[in-house]
Parts: structure tokens; sequence; C-alpha cells
């Protein structure tokens, strides 16, 4: 069988769909003989990936690179190479990259619907409606639709318009590379690094990208933390971020407005064994987003040992369940009151990181693998 997928996110650094993309190849070429995958993309594979990707059966497939290219790469140029390769099954692994005339059965993921549930992704009116058009064609013309959760299952069904029976969830796995054990020479060079030896911090590792992510409000309430405790603890976001971006730039003001710029530290995006190190020596990680489809940060922070504060928002009880201290999206008192009673209560922190621990027993690259390839089977079938 020979699997197409739209690789074109392995381009750029690690980030969560390209994790998607990445694991699930892996997984299904690892445990099947018979397949044949070709990654489709439109410039070269980064870095990143590559050693993950090492595997026998794997093409990589690059077309398109030119910026004229671009708008026409998934409608004029993709067809042409699923038909070269002779592709059985093509999977859209990103929203809406579906060719309409196309010469074999298409599989499309859906993440979430960030732009659709909260808005403000768009600079005028015409691209926000040329976007959920697009979006909304490209769910119609494939032939099943995957997310991620059962929430975003939900959301899909009902702004999409879709019918219940085409549209499943498949969860997402972690990485097996948040359990390794690191030396601790290496260890010291990443704190040293951060400025955060014998120090003790939180962490929120789910980026500042985006408005979203919500970054604001943990600000507030670690600032009310510190006031109404008197603890002697720093602030790590992690995660991709342009400083030119409206959203830095308001957190960087938020910051400073707050008095904050001495107990607040920005990584940027950092390499996995680093992010592996802060999270597993973080007091606490806070996930405070307004919406997640499925949230990975979640899972990461679980497999690193350390105890969870998330919000109310989209998938991320679900994807919890009772692993993590849910709190109020709404109200950053709320935060400030769990930051104060998980520092506080020992017992507490240890009883959820050990719900962390069980309910990394429900995801697995492997069952995502599975569940997948049962997709891919059907529609051949």
């Amino acid at each position: 069988m020979n699997i197409g997928l739209d690789a074109r996110i392995l381009s750029n650094p690690r980030c969560g769909i390209g994790n998607y993309v990445a694991e699930l190849t892996k997984e299904l070429v690892l445990n099947n003989n018979s397949l044949r995958f070709f990654l489709f993309l439109d410039n070269q594979i980064h870095n990143c990936y590559r050693g993950l990707l090492n595997v026998p059966h794997v093409e990589f497939v690059s077309f398109g690179s030119l910026e004229r290219e671009t708008k026409r790469w998934v409608q004029a140029l993709l067809p042409g190479q699923l038909k070269k390769h002779k592709i059985d099954v093509y999977h859209a692994t990103w929203n809406n990259a579906v060719p309409f005339l196309r010469p074999c059965p298409c599989v499309l993921t859906i993440h979430d619907l960030a732009p659709w549930i909260l808005g403000g992704h768009f600079r005028n009116k015409r691209k926000e409606f040329k976007y959920k058009l697009q979006h909304f064609l490209a769910a119609r013309s494939a032939e099943i639709v995957l997310t991620d959760s059962n929430s975003s299952r939900a959301d899909i069904i009902r702004l999409l318009r879709l019918k219940p029976s085409k549209v499943k969830t498949v969860y997402l796995g972690y990485r097996l590379l948040f359990e390794p054990s690191f030396p601790q020479s290496i260890i010291k060079q990443v704190l040293v690094k951060f400025n955060l030896s014998g120090k003790k911090y939180i962490i929120d590792p789910i980026g500042i990208d985006h408005p979203r992510r919500n970054p604001v409000f943990v600000i507030r309430g670690f600032r009310d933390f510190l006031q109404k405790s008197g603890k002697d603890y720093y602030l790590i976001f992690t995660g991709n971020y342009f400083k030119d971006s409206a959203q830095y730039i308001v957190l960087k003001k938020e910051i400073s407005s707050l008095k904050l710029d001495n107990r607040v530290i920005i990584t940027g995006w950092i390499p996995d064994e680093q992010l592996w190190i802060l999270l597993s020596y973080a007091e606490l990680s806070v996930i405070p987003s307004l919406y997640e489809g499925f949230c990975l940060p979640l899972l990461e922070s679980f497999a690193c040992g350390t105890a969870v504060i998330a919000t109310d928002c989209g998938s991320i009880p679900e994807i919890a369940a009772d692993a993590a201290k849910i709190i109020d999206h709404r109200d950053f008192n709320n935060l400030t009151q769990s930051l104060e009673q998980l520092i506080r209560d020992e017992a507490y922190r240890t009883y959820l990181i050990a719900q962390g621990m069980k309910r990394l027993e429900f995801f697995s690259w492997q069952k995502t693998a599975a569940q997948t390839l049962d997709v891919y089977k059907q529609l051949l079938s």
C-alpha cells in the first residue's frame, strides 16, 4: 500500500503538528512492512526530524518550492504527484490540504477549529471567509475526517455540518523522549543556561505565539501568588514566538507593568532535551489555553512527573481527566489559589503526578498509528 502525506510542516522546527506527522509515519512504518510512505513537501525537511524518520520505506518528495507555486501546491501540483507515485490513500495532515481532483481517496486530519471558536485570527473579513470556505469544502471533499479529541469532533460536526459517521476521534500519543535519564552534568548545564540553578520555578510549556495561549492570565495569577505567599519562585515560558508580534509586545508590557522582569524567563524554542529537563525540574506546569484540540504539552508534563494546573477549555479536561487541577479560565484568582494550594500541599502534588502517569497509559503513538491504519484500510475496502 502506498500512503501519501502532506508533510510540508516538517520543513519547520518542531511543533505539535510536525510531531504528529513524524511520529505517525515512524510508527506506521516500523510495524507494517507492506506500507510505503511518500512525504510530500515544498521545501527541505528540517534537521530536527531527519533522525526520527531515518527509517525504511519512507521517501521524501519535494516540489513546488517557488513562491509563485505555493498557492497552487495543493490543487494544481499535488494531484500529479499522487498519480505519479501510485498513491492508494492520501492523508492531508493539517486542516485543509485536500485536492478536489485526485486519483485516490483522502483522509483529512483537523486538529482543532480554534479560528472558528475564538476568532481574531484574520486581518479582515475577506480572509476569514476564504479560510472558512476552504476548510468547509476540504472537510466535505475528504472521505473521512480524523480529529484529536471528542471535544474537537463535536466542534467539527457542529460547525462544518458533517455527518457524525464521517468524523472519527484518534487520540495522539506522547514522545518516548520524555522518559530518559540525563547525566547530572547535562541537567546542570541546562539549568545554568537559563539561570535556574538552585531556584524554584513554575513552567508554562505551551508557548506564547497566540492570544489563545493566554500567557497574560498566567502572569497575573503568578504575580498575586508571589505577593500572597511570599515565596521565592520564577516563571518560565517556553515555545516559539516572534519579538515583533503583537502578542509578545503585550506580554512584555504586562511583565514590566507588574514589575516581574527579574522573575519571568522567556526561553523561545528549545531542543527536546532542554524542554524535558525544564519540565522535570519545575515545581508545577501550567496549561492556561483558551482552546486546545488535544494539547501535547499536557501529556509531556505528565511524562516528566510534574503536577499540572490547566484551564477548563476545549479538549483539556477530556485529555487530563482527573490527572490535573482544572481551573476556570476566566478567573486568574482561581489560578493564584491553585498555585498556593499545590505548592503548599505536597501530598496533593504527589497524587496528581501519580494520576498523570496512569493517564499516559491511554495515549501512545502506537495506538494512534494502529487506529489510523484501520481508517486507511477501511477506505480501500
